[in-house]
């Protein structure tokens, strides 16, 4: 089952010569690997010594009113970054707080932000993309298709609590106005073609658009008859216009 192979080098010096052999194995016709390293165990007394040790440093820092983390060394002044906080979702606790950032920006950079200007402890961030949606600029027959830009929010997580407060009376106003702007416009822009076109809108209580006029269903049958019947006492009225001219100019005997 086993079969040796040997492999002789020699060196050649000025008063000697050495040699040096090395030796592998087949096991059923392959070579048997040289025997692996075996991995190195974390020392788990050193990796406690060093939790406990940036515990006691962010401990430490949280007390005395200092940055519990390196701040970074590129000094910038009146940053162009547009960072809006948004309303908490429904799955975020008070203890969480949600921004729309820039593309460009990543956990540190928002971090050192919120650190350096409003001096807000965080202590986790998390980061998410949201993919780009198609949206239409011009009505359906003459707009074309394009894809809108990506947003980049992130979520950190506070020391203190923060509530937002309560809505105002201005604020809910505005906000329903823009809802149902958004219904008029959708609906106008679905009744466009079609039987519903004059179908009145139902945003603001139905109150802008005024109720079409009711009209009378007419078969087509009927409604060809009532056309002959007319174009025919059109055609006898002309004709009976056309002998009282004549008999002001000619009497008829």
């Amino acid at each position: 089952m086993l079969q040796h192979m040997s492999k002789t080098s020699a060196k050649r010096g000025l008063f000697q010569i050495t040699s040096t052999t090395s030796t592998r194995s087949f096991i059923v016709g392959r070579l048997k690997p040289f025997a692996q390293k075996k991995p190195v165990e974390p020392d788990r007394e050193k990796r406690a010594l060093r939790s406990k040790s940036i515990v006691e440093f962010v401990r430490n820092a949280i007390n005395s009113e200092e940055p519990s983390f390196k701040l970074g060394a590129k000094s910038i002044y009146f940053p162009a970054a547009t960072i809006c906080l948004l309303r908490p979702n429904a799955k975020h606790t008070p203890y969480q707080a949600k921004f729309i950032v820039p593309k460009s920006f990543n956990k540190l950079d928002l971090r050192d932000y919120l650190w350096n200007i409003y001096h807000l402890r965080v202590l986790n961030i998390t980061s998410t993309l949201s993919p780009a949606t198609f949206t239409r600029s011009l009505p359906a027959p003459y707009r074309t298709r394009f894809r809108s830009p990506q947003v980049k929010k992130m979520t950190v997580d506070l020391i203190d609590p923060f509530v937002w407060p309560a809505e105002t009376k201005d604020f809910k106003e505005e906000k329903e106005l823009g809802e149902e702007l958004e219904q008029y416009r959708s609906e106008k822009e679905a009744h466009l073609k079609g039987s519903d076109r004059e179908k009145p809108s139902t945003a603001f209580d139905g109150i802008i658009d005024p109720e079409p006029r009711s009209m009378n269903f007419i078969s087509k049958r009927v409604k060809k008859q009532l056309r002959n019947v007319k174009r025919r006492d059109i055609a006898h009225r002309k004709l009976l216009d056309a002998g009282k001219f004549i008999e002001q100019y000619i009497p008829l005997q």
